[in-house]
């Protein structure tokens, strides 16, 4: 699934690339959608000019002259694609907004995570106003952190994921960051110190930034809106690495499972303090 850097990626290429271009012709295929909503799309966006292009968590808000908004999700494995069209099968693509010399298509992914709302209402609408703060904003300090964790009852890697707490981390992402941070990812998040608060603050902003730098992780589907692949996944430390030497004390890298998600560690950079309540974890068998 795309996370925060790999939309942040696609909000700034969007920025580049459609601001102020009027959108033709809004293309949904209607065997797939109910002709009422694919009617109120085409009201909404067709003949607008696209005024902006925001970033709320792992969701992109594209917003249109005339007082409207798609909020787009791409869950697992959902594409951005900017001319070319795109090259997968036709049922795979539910939203194409046309301009006059190109196409902004959206694939494999259903109309169902496209939202149109009234641009007003977007930061009141309960998915986004329910999102908690945003790790690139600079209102991010270790104080905040250090009062969000002190909330948290559970296991760091699942307060980190916790989109209320923080929004836009995910499995990915969050595995990198405690390595760097060397936390063990069922420590109690309530229990770290102050100086593993500001650690872990400074590897969430070096570990989002790394990624941005690395052109985000195609370890699954997110490619750029010109179809080219990221490349951070080509230097994970510890994901998808079980069985295979860390890179620090070539201790073989584990895997468990945290709050139901495959969670990859060094057990020795990583072994401070680990929590001894880990009933709901268990190692895992696959690779």
């Amino acid at each position: 699934m795309p996370e925060l850097p790999e939309v942040e990626i696609l909000r700034e290429e969007l920025r580049q690339a459609v601001i102020g271009r009027r959108v033709r012709e809004a293309a949904i295929p209607e065997e797939s959608e109910g002709q009422s909503l694919v009617a109120q799309f085409k009201e909404a966006v067709e003949d607008r000019v696209i005024a902006g292009v925001r970033r709320r968590g792992k969701m992109l808000v594209l917003d249109f002259e005339g007082g409207h908004s798609l909020i787009i999700h791409l869950m697992m494995v959902g594409q951005l694609l900017l001319c070319p069209p795109f090259t997968g099968q036709p049922r795979d693509v539910c939203l194409e907004l046309r301009f006059a010399d190109d196409v902004l298509t959206l694939g494999q992914l259903r109309l169902k995570y496209v939202h149109l709302l009234p641009t007003a209402e977007v930061d009141d609408w309960p998915p986004v106003a329910r999102l908690g703060t945003d790790p690139l904003d600079e209102g991010f300090t270790v104080d905040l952190l250090r009062r969000i964790l002190a909330r948290k009852r559970g296991m760091i890697k699942t307060a980190l994921m916790d989109q209320t707490a923080i929004a836009g981390l995910g499995n990915v992402y969050t595995d990198e960051i405690l390595f760097r941070a060397r936390l063990h990812p069922q420590r109690r998040a309530s229990e770290l110190s102050g100086d593993e608060v500001e650690r872990l603050h400074v590897s969430i902003v070096a570990e989002l930034q790394r990624g941005l730098e690395m052109g985000g992780s195609s370890e699954m589907a997110f490619v750029h809106l010109d179809g080219s692949e990221g490349s951070y996944q080509e230097s994970f430390q510890v994901k998808g690495r079980k069985g295979k030497p860390c890179f620090v004390c070539a201790t073989p890298i584990e895997k468990v499972k945290v709050g139901g998600r495959g969670t990859y560690f060094c057990p020795r950079c990583q072994a401070s303090h680990q929590s001894s309540s880990s009933s709901n974890s268990s190692p895992s068998s696959s690779s």
